[in-house]
């Protein structure tokens, strides 16, 4: 009889254990995910302040390397967060910019990741736009990426700005639907933002 009860009571045991391992493990995965998601920020922080203090800072290769591995560390735990792919783009971006070689680590696929994830969420759309655009793919995926982006986007500040300097910019290359949807992201600048869309009108006076 007491034999019986021991394994009834085993049995019930055993799928709390389980659920209190499966919490820890999940407790340990979100840990370990964001200590390479804020090692990351952080390098992206100091970069921006060191961009505001002078426009000739480039971004130190070694460092480069800590904060991608930083990030792939944190999506390897959490390859479900759109946010983390966003931020791999954002890392890898600074380090395009300052002029290292970053093919292994793909900016553009980031962003295509951060899309898939969240597919909503107008930012991530425009940014892949204007990633495409610094890579000189002004393409069907590019016009596509803006058209979401001011679709799901329509009053969004980043949206609006992304969209008027590509209507001024490439005028004359877009196709008639994009311009067209572009002047009209233009007009809502003016409306909500209008020092914003003079300053940008006036780069192309």
């Amino acid at each position: 009889m007491k034999g019986s009860l021991s394994w009834r009571r085993g049995l019930l045991v055993l799928p709390v254990a389980l659920i209190l391992c499966l919490v820890i493990y999940q407790a340990f995965t979100l840990l370990r995910s964001e200590v390479g998601r804020y090692q990351t920020e952080l390098f992206l922080d100091h970069w921006q302040q060191e961009t505001e203090a002078s426009n000739s800072f480039v971004v130190d290769a070694s460092e480069l390397d800590i904060a991608i591995h930083g990030v792939e560390s944190a999506i390897r735990q959490m390859p479900e967060n759109p946010a983390l792919y966003v931020l791999k783009a954002r890392v890898l971006e600074r380090g395009r910019l300052s002029g290292i070689d970053t093919e292994n680590h793909s900016e553009l696929e980031a962003w295509q990741s951060a899309i898939a994830l969240r597919p909503a969420w107008p930012y991530s759309w425009s940014d892949y736009a204007r990633a495409r655009s610094q890579y000189s793919l002004i393409d069907s995926e590019f016009e596509a990426a803006l058209l979401h982006a001011s679709e799901l986007g329509p009053w969004e500040p980043r949206v609006l700005e992304n969209g008027a300097l590509f209507s001024f910019h490439y005028r004359g290359w877009l196709s008639d639907e994009l311009q067209a949807e572009l002047d009209n992201s233009y007009q809502r600048l003016v409306k909500a933002y209008p020092h914003s869309a003079r300053q940008i009108a006036q780069q192309y006076q």
